[in-house]
Formats: structure tokens, C-alpha cells, sequence
């Protein structure tokens, strides 16, 4: 298999018992061919979160990989690499690019990213860990009672919600949040979705995005979203990442929720694609 080490087979290491693995025997700078990407691609859906090890990962490479699972997208709003490497995003802190508030990529599209690839470039000494929840295991553990109440209701999810948010706090204007809301870019997502590869039901709501659940008084729809956002963190759902310069994180938009932890000074610059999600 051209992508993996030539004396060592590809292997997959849990990280812990709700998601996560390292990936082992795999140079994720060589090309994949296509029995590595299935094998690659069915550990993704299984275990939500993968790491690798890609210290001298270059934009080429990094593309390559995202275009081995699919199509890759150019980011509506953050900055790119420029020319010919359109598709690599910057996530740079000294331009306030720490997504500190837990979330699910895109959620406010009609077809959120199905996956997304980030390399860890620059890293601070200590600090900006980032946490993966699975909304696959936070769902099975529900009551029966509440998977039957959540089933077939749908939330609206609107890119404008984070600006309102950051409003509050002194960190957009509200002329920025009229603006975005008049831009309509936001959808509605059933609250329960299964995955489509693995068929595991999941939750799909998120606190960056989803503003409500539809046809519910807004005092219940408060309710029933802060007990889900509460329910989806605890900590026997999700894995915590102390990144190094150079680790390569691939997780599916549509099992997890995921945040950094915004306990750092130093600057901390990551570079990402993100596979395109496919209708459902």
C-alpha cells in the first residue's frame, strides 16, 4: 500500500472508550491509493477522530489527503494560502482564529463539511488543547424517553448566532449581526440524524449555531437545547488533545462536537481543509 511505512502494516490505536485513534504505520505526506483511503476513511467513521503524526506536512500534501475522502472546499470567511492553495485555511490566533465555544464545522449549510483535516503548524509552549465530544455516544446514553421526544424534531442553525454572540461581549457590533442575518445563511437540521455510513443515530444540535428548535414555545426549546449542550460534554463523551507542532487531526463533522481551550498567550496557527459533506 503506497501510503503506509514500508516494514509496518497500518494500525489503529484507541485513545480512549468514546472516540479518538492514533493512526500508526501510515505517512500521511505519500499518496494514498485507494484500499488506504478505505481503510483510512472506514476508521474516520468509526472511531470519529484520527491522529497522525506530519511534521513536515506541506499544503500539497495536505490537500492531497483532503482530496483522497472527497471533494475539499474553499472557507466562506476565514482566510486561505492564497493562489493554488485556496483550500487550506488559516486558523491563526493572533487574528482571533480560537474557536473556544463548542460547535460542529458549518452546521448553518444545507450539507455541513463531512469531515475535516487540520495540521498543527505553530503551537504555543502550553495551552490551546482542543476537546472532541461524540454526539453518537452522548445520544445512546439518553432515556428512551427523551430520544423519543427529540425524534423527527428539527433546529434552525444560523451563522449569524456566533456574531450575536460575540456581541454580547464587545467583540462584534450589532450593525456586523444585522448585516449577517440578512444574509440568510442558515438551515434547518433534524435533531436526531443517523450517520450515513455507520447507521448510529447522533445528536445534531450545537451551541455556536443552532438558535432553536422548531414548533416549540421558546422557553421549552431553551430548555431542551441547554440539557442536550450539557449532556453532549460529559467528560465519558469526548477526548482531549494536547497538541504538538506537526499532528495531524482528521475527525467526521458528523459524529462530534469539538472546541479549543482558549488557556494561552502565545500565538497558535493551524492550517485546515475540509472534505465537503455529500446530500444525506
Amino acid at each position: 500500500m503506497s501510503g503506509t511505512w514500508q516494514d509496518r502494516p497500518m494500525e489503529f490505536r484507541r485513545l480512549t472508550g468514546a472516540l479518538g485513534a492514533e493512526v500508526l504505520g501510515l505517512d500521511p505526506a505519500a499518496p494514498l491509493d485507494p484500499t488506504d483511503t478505505a481503510e483510512v476513511y472506514t476508521a474516520l467513521c468509526r472511531y470519529s477522530v484520527l491522529l497522525l503524526r506530519a511534521p513536515d506536512l506541506t499544503p500539497e500534501q495536505h490537500m492531497a489527503l483532503g482530496r483522497a475522502m472527497g471533494e475539499i472546499e474553499v472557507h466562506s470567511f476565514f482566510p486561505n494560502l492564497g493562489s493554488g492553495y485556496e483550500h487550506v485555511t488559516i486558523l491563526d490566533s493572533a487574528d482571533g482564529g480560537t474557536a473556544s465555544i463548542w460547535h460542529t464545522d458549518e452546521t448553518f449549510l444545507p450539507h455541513p463539511p463531512l469531515g475535516t483535516i487540520t495540521w498543527a503548524k505553530e503551537m504555543p509552549s502550553y495551552g490551546g488543547d482542543t476537546m472532541w465530544s461524540s454526539t453518537t455516544r452522548a445520544y445512546d446514553a439518553l432515556s428512551n424517553h427523551m430520544k423519543s421526544y427529540l425524534e423527527g424534531l428539527t433546529a434552525v442553525h444560523d451563522f449569524a448566532a456566533l456574531t450575536e454572540l460575540k456581541a454580547r461581549f464587545g467583540l462584534a457590533t450589532y450593525e456586523r449581526y444585522g448585516e449577517e442575518v440578512l444574509q440568510g445563511r442558515r438551515t434547518t437540521h433534524l435533531v436526531v440524524r443517523a450517520h450515513p455510513v455507520t447507521g448510529r443515530k447522533g445528536l445534531f444540535v450545537n451551541p455556536t449555531y443552532t438558535t432553536h428548535l422548531v414548533g416549540l414555545p421558546p422557553d421549552e426549546s431553551d430548555l431542551i437545547l441547554g440539557f442536550l449542550y450539557r449532556h453532549m460534554i460529559k467528560e465519558q463523551f469526548t477526548w482531549r488533545h494536547c497538541w504538538r507542532q506537526g499532528d495531524l487531526v482528521l475527525w467526521d463533522n458528523r459524529s462530534t462536537m469539538h472546541r479549543v481551550i482558549p488557556d494561552f498567550t502565545e500565538r497558535r496557527l493551524m492550517h485546515r481543509v475540509s472534505v465537503v459533506g455529500r446530500p444525506e
